[in-house]
């Protein structure tokens, strides 16, 4: 029933932004009609010929106007029949490299490019208005080999040449995301050895689980072993119905919605929970979407009616900040495309990505979250699961580190929500996640502000980032890279 639900809705749905308004799809990435933008590098060929060193030295990323950090990039094919095709950005870091733990970045969407957290959050590079880049004050790259994939296909500079080379489930994301990765970790073994973290955002609440799962289920037999060592998800979507529920509340209380508001919203939102609950997708989204998106009308919605705000990422924002645009020109020069080894190739606004994954959107991963939780050692993000096979992934699971953190501005998964979703969803360790204090996190002892605020059981981590909204990277960028060097490396939340 639910796959011709589906077919039904491909057939009817005129391509949106996807569940949230989409950051990515404002980004304009032009192919070149004038100068030599190169060809694109497929590296698999390279790999499986044996000839390693070759394509490794064939990636090398070219030099840009401004700043300049060493880094690979190019194409490795995860699918020869439908020829499809990820795109990487790798830099190793800055700052012991040979040591370093490799962190695999992943942007939500479904069909946001990893661009956009490489140029706009944590990468070593910010685009400036006149298309030379800077270097990033608090790069993670500084402390991390970071691994930018564009994900899944369809994404960004990723792409495939047959509909059926795109992503229809978690388990589709998570086949061709393993196939990157061993191949990955053939061009560059001198990496295996060190400790792997795979990191996110948003929908990738959903990939990261999956691309755990695959790692876990496939190690053992596997020639090139993957050394998973935690997992980390920020801005989740875990459980729509916990989620979308808290909303009138929440938004009455930040003084967004007066009471008048508040009680449409509370209306509005109890509809698509009933919806959800029968499985009606697109009747669910029909009304968050007039309540939210405002998408698939010609007319905002009634969040941007009430609020006069089309930016529902940072409460402190009501427009889209403008700076987080330029990597789209950026990324359209022929030298930039020659560099990064893409060529003419096009640039994926992920429209394609969403119709082939419509079917994650709305449902909830609350049961799955709760079997990993009450046996293994995670580590999420906001977002957490989506998959009913992720009750089996973690089979192998027991010493991976657990993190969800939230911006403490963010609206659509707002800090909040994300408490209110874990108080309802039965894990063992739910007595102890109510009765321990959480703890006021400061960067440096001298500091007065206060960065945040943290919750810990064990090695699941939750973290509130002061100031920070939805981008938290790009809104906080110290506290955001201090909350990752903690929790990867062990440091304890106690200022230094």
């Amino acid at each position: 029933m639910w796959k011709a639900t589906i077919l039904w809705v491909l057939l009817t749905l005129e391509p949106s932004e996807g569940l949230f308004r989409s950051l990515y799809r404002n980004v304009r990435v032009c192919n070149p009609s004038h100068r030599d933008p190169g060809q694109p590098l497929f590296l698999t060929p390279y790999i499986k010929s044996g000839k390693i060193q070759e394509g490794k030295q064939l990636s090398l990323v070219g030099p840009f106007p401004g700043a300049n950090v060493k880094s690979y990039s190019g194409y490795l094919t995860v699918n020869e029949t439908y020829n499809s095709n990820l795109f990487f950005w790798f830099f190793p870091a800055q700052e012991n490299p040979n040591d370093a733990p490799v962190v695999l970045w992943l942007q939500g969407g479904p069909g946001g490019s990893s661009m956009f957290g490489l140029f706009v959050e944590h990468g070593p590079y910010v685009v400036n208005k006149n298309l030379t880049v800077r270097a990033r004050d608090f790069p993670w790259t500084a402390k991390f080999s970071m691994l930018y994939i564009d994900n899944p296909t369809g994404t960004g500079f990723s792409f495939t040449d047959d509909a059926r080379g795109f992503a229809a489930s978690e388990d589709d994301v998570a086949r061709d995301l393993y196939s990157a990765l061993t191949q990955f970790f053939q061009l560059f073994p001198e990496y295996r050895k060190n400790d792997f973290y795979a990191t996110g955002e948003s929908y990738a609440g959903k990939y990261v689980p999956a691309i755990a799962y695959y790692i876990h289920l496939l190690n053992p037999t596997a020639k090139v072993k993957i050394n998973l060592k935690g997992v980390a998800i920020g801005d989740g979507f875990s459980d729509p119905e916990t989620i979308i529920g808290g909303y009138p509340g929440f938004l009455y209380h930040i003084g967004l919605l007066d009471e008048k508001q508040k009680k449409y919203f509370q209306k509005q939102c109890a509809e698509t929970i009933k919806y959800i609950k029968q499985e009606k997708w697109r009747k669910a989204f029909e009304i968050f979407d007039n309540l939210m998106n405002g998408d698939l009308t010609s007319y905002p919605s009634y969040f941007q009616n009430s609020t006069g705000c089309s930016y529902y990422f940072n409460f402190l924002q009501c427009q889209e900040p403008e700076e987080e645009k330029y990597f789209g020109d950026f990324l359209s020069l022929p030298e930039v495309r020659r560099a990064i080894h893409v060529g003419n190739l096009t640039f994926h606004d992920g429209s394609e990505v969403e119709k082939h994954m419509w079917a994650d959107w709305f449902k909830s991963v609350k049961p799955w979250l709760a079997e990993i939780m009450n046996n293994y050692r995670i580590s999420l993000g906001h977002m957490m699961m989506m998959m009913v096979m992720i009750a089996n992934i973690y089979t192998a699971l027991t010493v991976c580190q657990v993190l969800i953190y939230s911006g403490q501005l963010d609206i659509i998964v707002a800090a909040p929500l994300t408490e209110r979703s874990l108080l309802v969803t039965n894990w063992k360790g739910l007595r102890d996640y109510k009765k321990v204090d959480k703890k006021i996190w400061r960067v440096h002892s001298s500091d007065v502000e206060v960065a945040g605020y943290v919750r810990q059981v064990g090695d699941f981590h939750q973290v509130i980032v002061r100031g920070g909204g939805h981008i938290l990277p790009n809104d906080q960028p110290l506290r955001s890279f201090d909350m990752i060097n903690r929790f990867i490396f062990g440091k304890g939340w106690e200022p230094y």
